[in-house]
């Protein structure tokens, strides 16, 4: 929510620049040639912090997705080693109170369940 509001704000400012540099350039006493060149250097400026503003919200974004895949690849890592754990103490719980099915039953489903969560 906040970061919407900042983005507002900035599209406010931005536009309100433009207005404004438009508004002095047509309301300002000048030939028509100064006037022209007025407002290709105000075209160029705007460019030049648009073109600024773009790159900051490129590094930012790859900054964000970094920090994204990074914590997402901590979760599947420590979600691994519960898994294999939990298995683990499935196959020992089942050594100690079954038969032999019931253990090969047991290894089959931890078996499965690692792979599916290495496809992911």
């Amino acid at each position: 929510m906040a970061q919407h509001k900042g983005k507002d704000l900035l599209v406010g400012a931005v536009v309100g620049t433009v207005l404004g540099a438009v508004s002095a350039l047509l309301f300002a006493p000048k030939s028509g040639r100064e006037l022209r060149a007025d407002i290709a250097e105000g075209c160029q400026q705007v460019s030049e912090k648009t073109q600024q503003f773009a790159g900051e919200v490129a590094q930012k974004s790859k900054q964000l997705a970094s920090n994204v895949v990074e914590t997402t690849s901590d979760w599947a890592g420590k979600a691994k080693d519960a898994a294999v754990q939990a298995g683990q103490g499935v196959k020992a719980f089942a050594r100690s109170k079954g038969t032999g099915d019931e253990v090969a039953a047991a290894e089959a489903s931890v078996a499965a369940t690692a792979v599916d969560r290495e496809e992911q």
